[in-house]
């Protein structure tokens, strides 16, 4: 299978000077047949590459995280905040999996923002449990490799994404326990407040409810921020939960993504947002696509290529204008999603030598 996944926007300073090996045979026991070993991608695609605002007054750069720079190895909880906080770019490998009383932010004070940051797991155990890791207010951010599982302090989410902008979420395990009803679990991937140029690309969210709320509220009297809302959901997996991402007042752009086992919906665009969803395979899901949920106000949604199992009669809010994504991508066809999602997405697929 050919694929092409570069995006005019060359991000290839993420990478630079590393050795990446991707496409071991590794297929999640709950998936489809994998059908051959196939070449995992591994480019930063969608609105996390495209150039930005910079809040500093430069020339708006694509996410680059920490770029090319020698890794910085840590091995203890400290040393993770200690790295985390700095101030300068930094390439932080993460080796061990840690349980912290509170949640691990990259930025301590909101007034004086911090990013420029790579965090990437070590092997395919590495991350964070009990507690999440928090985004807010911190821009230019890759976050690579990572398992986080059943937060329930802070925010109670995996992984936050709160007024911040250029996030590159790629390849971690994000879960919990749909099953404990008293330990305050909240998403797994939670993007609000405005962020922008947000990707989260090959990952695996799984035995949880709610996975991914796209802008805080439905007041419109509070949702100007809300309005630049950008994120892209591609290649990645969906799996024994309740929900897929839900989009209020901005844009969100979903393909190529398995969602298997959902019970409730799988995308929602509500209170004006807009998404286009291309090249899904929704495997066993409640209601695949909806631009009507609980908001009073609609959203719009675009849906193309995308396989229904079983056969889902799509009655959407179409744009009033055609969608035109600032950034170019290849989508696999939905016929070929699942095997492709159950070898590369999720931790341990990606190795740096």
């Amino acid at each position: 299978m050919t694929r092409n996944l570069v995006l005019a926007v060359a991000a290839g300073a993420v990478l630079a000077g590393w050795a990446v090996a991707c496409g071991d045979a590794k297929v999640y026991p709950y998936v489809h047949t994998s059908g051959g070993k196939v070449t995992c991608p591994d480019t930063i695609v969608g609105y996390a590459a495209v150039p930005g605002p910079d809040t500093d007054g430069g020339v708006p750069q694509a996410t680059t995280g920490g770029g090319d720079l020698p890794p910085v190895p840590v091995n203890s909880l400290d040393d993770l905040n200690t790295q985390l906080h700095r101030t300068e770019p930094l390439v932080i490998l993460l080796d061990g999996m840690f349980a912290p009383a509170d949640t691990v932010k990259v930025t301590t004070d909101k007034d004086a923002r911090n990013g420029n940051k790579t965090l990437i797991g070590v092997g395919a155990n590495s991350g964070l449990t009990g507690a999440g890791l928090d985004l807010s207010y911190a821009d230019n951010v890759i976050v690579r490799n990572l398992k986080i599982s059943k937060v329930f302090v802070g925010e109670g989410d995996a992984i936050t994404i709160l007024a911040s902008h250029h996030i590159w979420i790629d390849h971690c395990d994000l879960s919990s326990d749909r099953n404990d009803t008293t330990s305050g679990y909240d998403g797994l991937v939670d993007i609000t407040h405005g962020s922008s140029f947000v990707t989260v690309s090959w990952t695996l969210f799984h035995d949880h409810r709610d996975t991914s709320l796209v802008g805080h509220t439905a007041d419109v009297t509070q949702m100007v921020e809300d309005a630049a809302l950008t994120v892209t959901y591609h290649h990645n997996l969906f799996l024994n939960v309740n929900s897929g991402p839900r989009v209020r007042w901005g844009m969100a752009h979903v393909f190529s993504n398995h969602f298997q086992d959902v019970g409730t919906f799988g995308v929602v665009a509500e209170s004006d947002a807009t998404v286009q969803v291309d090249h899904n395979v929704f495997d066993n899901v409640g209601r695949p696509v909806l631009t009507m949920y609980q908001d009073t106000t609609t959203g719009f949604m675009t849906e193309t290529g995308n396989k229904f199992t079983p056969a889902f009669p799509v009655d959407i809010a179409p744009p009033a204008t055609p969608i035109v994504l600032p950034y170019s991508y290849s989508s696999d066809a939905a016929d070929s999603v699942s095997a492709i999602v159950s070898q590369c997405a999720g931790t341990g697929q990606i190795k740096f030598q």
